[in-house]
C-alpha cells in the first residue's frame, strides 16, 4: 500500500519517537541521569513501557528513513532530477546523520554501563579532530565539562530538526496517514509491552562494554587505527556519498563505495559481536 510507504512509516515513527519523549522527559533530570533512567520504570505509570516506546520507535525510525532514502534514489540520480528536487534530496539527507546523532546521545543519556562508555568514547574522538574539535566537542556533547546538560539539550534540539527537515520541510508535499500512524501504534504498543528498552548497571561488564549497535564497527576499529580514521573519517564516508548523489552524473562509482563500505563495516561489526574479550 502507497499509505504503508518507508516515507509514511518514517514521519509515523518520528513522530511516536517525539511524544514518547515528552513522556518520558518528564521523570528525567541530567543531574542524575543513571537514576533519572531507572526512575522512569520505577516511578512513572506505565514507565517500562513508555521508555521501551521511545527507545524502539527512535531505533525505527532512523533504519527506516535510511531505507526510505535508498528507496528514492532513482529519482535523483545521474543527474537527471530538476535542482528544486535534487535540493529537496540534500536538505532531507541532512535529517540522516542529524538522526543518527539523536538515536546515539539517547544511548549516553540513560547513563549506564554502555552510555558512559559511549560518551567517553564520543568525546575522545571529538577531541582528536584538527582545529575543531574542542569546538565540536563543546557544541555537541562536554561531558567533562558540563555533565550531560549539553548533551541533553542538543538530544531534543536534535529531535526537532529531524522532524523540521526531515518531516515538516518534506511534508509540504506529503502527509502522515492515519493508516501509517495506526499501524506504527499498534506495532510499536504489542512490540513494546513484549520487549522493554535495554538498560545496564553502571559498573556490570566493565571489562567488555559494547556500544550501541551503529556504533560496533567504530568501537572494533578504534583497537587498530587512529581515532580520527576510525571514529570520523570512516563514518563519514557514507554520509558523503548520499549528499553526493543526486550531484553526480556517473553513480557507479558511489553504488561501489558504499557496497564495499557496508560489507566493511558490517564485518568488523561481527566481529565486535563474537569477541568475548
Amino acid at each position: 500500500m502507497k499509505t504503508l510507504s518507508y516515507g509514511y512509516l518514517t514521519g509515523a515513527f518520528l513522530l511516536l519517537s517525539i511524544l514518547s519523549g515528552f513522556v518520558v522527559a518528564y521523570q528525567y533530570e541530567p543531574a542524575t541521569p543513571f537514576v533519572s533512567s531507572v526512575a522512569i520504570e520505577t516511578i512513572l505509570p506505565f514507565g517500562p513501557f513508555w521508555r521501551s516506546v521511545h527507545f524502539w520507535t527512535s531505533q525505527a525510525f532512523v533504519m527506516l528513513l535510511m531505507l526510505h532514502v535508498f528507496d528514492l534514489r532513482d529519482r535523483v540520480s545521474q543527474g537527471r532530477a530538476p535542482f528544486r528536487l535534487r535540493f529537496h534530496w540534500t536538505v532531507i539527507s541532512i535529517s540522516v546523520p542529524v538522526g543518527i546523532y539523536a538515536l546515539f546521545s539517547g544511548y549516553v543519556l540513560r547513563y549506564d554501563a554502555t552510555g558512559q562508555a559511549a560518551g567517553a568514547i564520543a568525546e575522545h574522538l571529538f577531541l582528536r579532530i584538527p582545529m575543531v574539535g574542542s569546538l565540536v566537542n563543546k557544541v555537541l556533547l562536554n561531558i567533562s565539562g558540563d555533565g550531560l546538560n549539553r548533551i541533553y539539550a542538543v538530544h531534543i534540539l536534535a529531535g526537532f530538526v529531524c522532524w523540521l527537515m526531515g518531516t515538516w520541510y518534506h511534508l509540504k508535499r506529503v502527509r502522515i496517514t492515519f493508516d501509517a500512524f495506526a499501524s506504527a501504534g499498534v506495532f510499536s504498543a504489542f512490540f513494546c509491552f513484549m520487549v522493554k528498552a535495554p538498560i545496564d548497571l553502571a559498573v556490570q561488564n566493565t571489562h567488555l562494554i559494547k556500544g550501541p549497535w551503529f556504533f560496533l564497527g567504530i568501537q572494533e576499529l578504534l583497537r587498530y587505527f587512529d581515532p580520527v580514521l576510525a571514529g570520523i573519517v570512516v563514518p563519514a564516508i557514507p554520509l558523503a556519498v548520499l549528499f553526493l548523489f543526486p550531484w553526480v552524473k556517473k553513480t557507479r562509482m558511489l553504488y561501489l563505495i558504499i557496497l564495499l563500505w557496508t560489507f566493511g563495516y558490517s564485518g568488523v561489526t561481527l566481529i565486535t559481536l563474537l569477541r568475548t574479550g
